[in-house]
């Protein structure tokens, strides 16, 4: 029986694969997990795209895991956007905000992903710290909310 999780928005893929990609390289049906005994598949709540836990794939396919993206700090992007609160259009090179070029955006199987870890890094901040992106006007003033301007309209805020 396989087991079926829901991700948290701010848990990241280090120990999974996507299952899009990794069917494609084994050349196999995007379904056939769900018939492999003690594999584990998860998702972001309201997303489709399926990841695989690697160390819960059958032996005969652990080749293929290897061939696939590391995905160590990504998060996907809907689920960058629900926990920041930024709105999905910012992470298109052709937003004004520029929001894009502060973030490692990176496209498998036609699936966007964002790399939180890296986000968290450049910015100096803990990884347990609550975070929040918006426009900077909205924010209080700086002593009584942390905040970090990003762009010349958007600011991060954290607690």
């Amino acid at each position: 029986m396989h087991m079926k999780f829901t991700l948290s928005a701010n848990q990241c893929l280090d120990d999974y694969v996507l299952n899009a990609q990794f069917c494609e390289l084994a050349d196999i049906s995007s379904n056939a997990y769900q018939f492999w005994r003690d594999v584990v598949s998860s998702r972001y709540e309201n997303s489709r795209s399926v990841f695989l836990l690697k160390k819960t794939i059958p032996k005969k396919y652990q080749m293929i895991v290897d061939k696939c993206t590391d995905l160590s700090g990504y998060v996907l992007s809907s689920a960058f956007c629900s926990f920041t609160g930024l709105a999905h259009s910012h992470l298109t090179s052709s937003n004004p905000s520029q929001f894009y070029k502060l973030v490692d955006v990176m496209m498998i199987n036609g699936i966007k992903l964002v790399n939180l870890k890296k986000f968290y890094d450049d910015f100096g901040l803990d990884y347990d710290l609550q975070i929040y992106i918006e426009k900077c006007k909205y924010f209080s003033p700086t002593p009584f909310e942390k905040r970090i301007r990003l762009t010349p309209t958007l600011c991060l805020g954290y607690y």
